[in-house]
């Protein structure tokens, strides 16, 4: 794999990442047509999601550092009044993880599998549309509490199948549970910062099977997928509190239908 088509699938991953198109589906859509490129289990995939995941992190700075030391008034008294007045949110995102988890693990190797399959890809990203119109129409004055946090969790971790965006899908279903957008727009993009981060442990065993002179590449795309990552961050967070959704939903049935039959 050449430093130009790694730059070229980390800008593709960091654009379609935060926005609800799947970012997975786009890089099987975009692989398939590339002769040249390879990787290891799903590890070149897997560094371009942590790459995005470190654009969360600078852009949620300010909340990122609240909820560490939140979790840290469980123990200590000089943050409990920071942990309570945070524990909702950070609780969410704890309780999300855990289905998130089960049933990502659950789905490893038939994942493994569709991403050499364009056509699943297809099918899937239509479904995304249809998630994203039927999201859009619902009115929402909720807030994130733990049995919404553990469904949206699982619906988190369906998200590993490419063609199911992982915002998209989140965000979808926060919006049919009720809660207000202002709060899913942070909580989506928080709560995929231990499920990226689960997924790099798990696919780091395969960074010894990457010959040396790959490894520039792989920085490469990292980089390009965290800046351009970072931008779509804004971008999406617009969206999700101010206008539809059903431009995503149109670009994911026009992409689907094409996958299914052209690939």
């Amino acid at each position: 794999m050449g430093v130009l088509t790694a730059a070229l699938l980390g800008l593709l991953q960091g654009l379609t990442e935060f926005l609800p198109v799947s970012s997975s589906g786009h890089l099987v859509l975009a692989q398939s047509l590339m002769r040249d490129f390879e990787q290891p289990g799903l590890l070149f995939d897997t560094m371009l999601h942590l790459a995005t995941l470190f654009a969360v992190l600078l852009y949620f700075r300010e909340k990122v550092r609240v909820l560490v030391l939140s979790l840290l008034g469980i123990f200590s008294q000089e943050y409990k009044v920071m942990y309570f007045e945070n524990k909702r949110f950070l609780w969410g995102i704890i309780i999300a993880s855990i289905p998130t988890a089960v049933v990502g693990l659950g789905l490893e190797s038939t994942v493994e599998g569709m991403f050499a399959t364009p056509s699943y890809v297809g099918y899937f990203l239509i479904l995304t549309s249809v998630l994203l119109v039927l999201s859009d129409k619902v009115r929402t004055v909720g807030e994130i509490d733990g049995p919404r946090s553990f469904l949206i969790g699982i619906v988190q971790g369906f998200a590993v199948i490419p063609g199911i965006s992982r915002s998209g899908s989140t965000v979808a279903a926060g919006l049919f549970l009720g809660i207000k957008r202002e709060e899913m727009a942070e909580f989506s993009f928080l709560m995929s910062v231990p499920a990226i981060f689960g997924a790099a442990i798990l696919q780091i065993r395969h960074l010894k099977d990457v010959p040396f002179e790959h490894l520039p590449a792989y920085g490469v795309g990292m980089l390009a997928a965290f800046i351009s990552g970072f931008i779509a961050i804004g971008f999406m967070v617009f969206f999700i509190k101010r206008a539809s959704l059903t431009i995503f939903a149109i670009y994911c049935l026009v992409v689907g239908i094409t996958a299914i039959v052209w690939m």
